[in-house]
């Protein structure tokens, strides 16, 4: 029998099954471990994104005094929601990889980040209430800054374009500015 629970709400629960177990874990949570980021945001009135991230270990990082550098992958899975009074698709399943350049500063339990990302990502199809996308393929970009407290939480703003590059025309891309929450494990 099919379930008829939004994704939103399949999501919050598994989302809010992840904190209690992250917060039932010891308090020192290693920087270096796999981080659980919660997105939702919006396009408009009419445009939606809720979703979880799945940050791994950085691939890379560097230290210049109090200012740290970390380069590391992100698995995304969001669902996108036209809200709007349109009889077209009212949701598409996107999951992405991308690729975040994420710029601490100081040695503090509470410190500021800002970060740059770049990626791919699939739709499961190519239109969405007034938006035709032409491709299920598209490239993503992506600008955050929050703060990150007790070496385990984030809390953040992150800004998201996804578009087809012109690989096929027309390229109605789509913005979102979201709202995450990240808990490192």
């Amino acid at each position: 029998m099919k379930s008829h629970l939004p994704f939103v709400t399949r999501t919050g629960c598994v989302s809010m099954l992840a904190m209690v177990f992250a917060a039932s874990m010891p308090t020192t949570a290693q920087a270096d471990g796999l981080e659980l980021v919660l997105k939702h945001g919006k396009n408009g009135d009419r445009y939606e994104r809720s979703g979880l991230g799945l940050r791994f270990a950085p691939l890379w990082s560097d230290d210049w005094g109090k200012l740290k550098l970390t380069l590391l992958p992100e698995v995304e899975l969001t669902r996108l929601r036209y809200t709007g009074k349109r009889s077209e698709p009212d949701h598409l399943d996107q999951a992405g990889l991308i690729g975040l350049l994420r710029a601490h500063y100081g040695d503090a339990r509470l410190r500021p980040y800002a970060e740059i990302g770049l990626g791919a990502a699939l739709f499961s199809r190519t239109r969405l209430g007034g938006k035709n996308f032409s491709t299920s393929f598209q490239f993503s970009e992506h600008l955050g800054a929050g703060i990150e407290f007790a070496d385990r939480w984030s809390l953040g703003w992150q800004f998201s374009h996804y578009s087809n590059a012109d690989i096929e025309i027309p390229n109605n891309g789509i913005n979102f500015h979201q709202i995450m929450l990240g808990v490192r494990f």
